[in-house]
């Protein structure tokens, strides 16, 4: 490794040494070329800080450029409907969708779980409904069946 090909940048990277992907005698040879460039502890420790802040800086930018990206997602999802005909099938399979395996309490419905997540409140509210609907129609037509329909 010949340290004099790195430029200065480069050498203070290698000097501290961020990502750890260099060995003690690289950061040791590192620190040596800058010593020869002149630039000093306290000088490093400047720099470094200064390239910290300015990673910061962009870190943050990036934090928020995402956080405004999943805002404008969650946004869109407010207001997305399920189709009629998705309705009308979740209405009428909706003792199927309550009983089709064990739940724990962890997993109990998970795709209500998911839309509640992923911010589509209207789905969330419609999936709700037709579920708790469908049940009801279901089990009022199994009494009528039995009770009335019985005798």
């Amino acid at each position: 490794m010949n340290v004099r090909d790195y430029s200065t940048d480069e050498l203070l990277m290698m000097a501290n040494n961020v990502t750890e992907e260099y060995s003690e005698e690289e950061v040791r040879l590192a620190k040596k070329e800058l010593y020869k460039r002149g630039i000093n502890d306290e000088l490093i420790a400047d720099i470094v800080k200064e390239e910290e802040e300015a990673f910061m800086k962009r870190l943050d930018a990036a934090a928020r450029a995402e956080q405004a990206r999943i805002d404008k997602r969650n946004e869109k999802n407010r207001n997305i409907s399920y189709q009629w005909w998705e309705l009308l099938i979740l209405f009428v399979f909706a003792p199927f969708y309550l009983c089709r395996r064990c739940y724990l309490p962890h997993n109990f419905f998970p795709k209500l779980r998911q839309l509640r997540e992923e911010k589509y409140d209207l789905k969330f509210k419609q999936r709700l409904i037709a579920l708790i609907a469908g049940d009801i129609v279901w089990v009022l037509a199994y009494w009528i069946e039995r009770v009335i329909m019985g005798n």
